[in-house]
Formats: C-alpha cells, sequence, structure tokens
C-alpha cells in the first residue's frame, strides 16, 4: 500500500512560548523569535515515542466547537467513510479538505492526540495529519515561513514532495503530497500544496473530541 510507510509521517513541530516559535527537526531545533531572530541548537534525534508526548499547548475547543458549526453538513459528508471508531478515538479536533474526490478514499489513523489521514491522488500520495505532540521532520531541508495565515505556516521541500504545516485551534497540522514522478509540477513548487492547506477547512470531532470540548461523547 502506497501510504503505509506515512502512517507515522512526520511533521513540523511548532511549539508556542511567549512570543517564539520553536521548529523542531531530527538534528536541530531552530527558534524564531518576533523580531526574526533565530538560533540553531543541537537536540537529540526524535524516536516514535515522541509522537506521544504532549506539547504545552492547549486546544481552542471554542474556536473548534465554532468550525464545526462553520462546516456544517461538510463535516459529516467529507468524514462518512472515514472509519468512525478511528475518528472517535481521536483527541483533537480533525481537519479535512473541502474534496470530495480526495476525502472518498481516505484513511485515517489514530493515536489519540495524534492522527493521519492519508489518501490517493493519480500519481501522488496525500497525508494530512494534526497533533499536540513534538514529532520530527522528515528531511533537513530550509524552511518556508510563509507571513499570511494561516497562523505559523511554513513549507518545506521534501525528497519527493511538499510538506505545509501550520497551527490552527492551538493544534499542529501538516499537509503532504509525495509525487511518484520527479517532475511533477505538484512537487516541485508549493502552489499545489498551498492550495490544499486553503481548503483544509472541514472539522470533525469525534466522541472523545466532543467530550474534550464540553458537548459529549
Amino acid at each position: 500500500m502506497r501510504n503505509g510507510r506515512w502512517i507515522l509521517a512526520a511533521a513540523v513541530m511548532v511549539a508556542t512560548t511567549g512570543l517564539a516559535a520553536v521548529i523542531v527537526t531530527g538534528v536541530t531545533a531552530q527558534v524564531r523569535t518576533e523580531d526574526g531572530a533565530s538560533a540553531l541548537t543541537a537536540v537529540r534525534a526524535p524516536t516514535a515515542a515522541f509522537v506521544r508526548q504532549r506539547a504545552q499547548g492547549r486546544v481552542d475547543w471554542q474556536g473548534a466547537v465554532g468550525g464545526l458549526r462553520q462546516s456544517g453538513g461538510a463535516s459529516d459528508t467529507l468524514a462518512g467513510n472515514l472509519d468512525r471508531a478511528e475518528v472517535d478515538a481521536t483527541r483533537v479536533p480533525i481537519l479535512l479538505p473541502n474534496d470530495a474526490k480526495l476525502a472518498a478514499g481516505a484513511r485515517i489513523y489514530s493515536f489519540g492526540d495524534y492522527y493521519t489521514i492519508t489518501a490517493d491522488a493519480p500519481g501522488a500520495g496525500i497525508s494530512l495529519s494534526g497533533t499536540t505532540a513534538v514529532v520530527p521532520l522528515p528531511s533537513s531541508t530550509p524552511l518556508k515561513i510563509e507571513a499570511t495565515a494561516p497562523e505559523y505556516l511554513t513549507v518545506q521541500r521534501t525528497v519527493d514532495g511538499q510538506l505545509a504545516s501550520f497551527i490552527r485551534y492551538g493544534v499542529l497540522y501538516s499537509v503532504e503530497i509525495r509525487c511518484d514522478a520527479p517532475g511533477d509540477l505538484r512537487c516541485t513548487d508549493d502552489n499545489y500544496v498551498l492550495g490544499l492547506v486553503g481548503k483544509t477547512t472541514t472539522v470533525v470531532l469525534g466522541a472523545a473530541a466532543r467530550a474534550e470540548a464540553g458537548l459529549g461523547g
């Protein structure tokens, strides 16, 4: 299966402390402060155990519930093909793209406060993740920091695609595309992945997330 090795697909980790954003890779932690200064600090290579480590931030459940209401019926429609047990086990708001074709074949893997959704597109694989945990980057290539919304949006060129990450509702989300053909334009520049980020706005709350939000199971 194309996406088997991406169930634990790594994402950019942005943990906010005060006015600084910390971006963690497998070998360095890059600290970017409000005035744009940055510094690199060596860190121990991450392991899969990091996936379950909680970050200091809290989920903005009020904002997530507002997003759920704005999503309307799209939440049920787009999530209809996902494994309901996996959705209900997820303790963070799930974000889905407003793309019925992509959502139709999507698969979700939940680890409580971390989830990954994988889907196939013609000649490419798509991964969407959400977490409150610290996880490693798949590559050490430079990050492109976008100055526009969503919050802390970063884009990185990976070995076979593009990876974008951002913060919403206090949760770190990532959207990644990986292409079969090296020259595929969807992966050689960031236009496609940024477009996918722009439409990844539908909020889905499973039973565990609804309980965390005070909505009941």
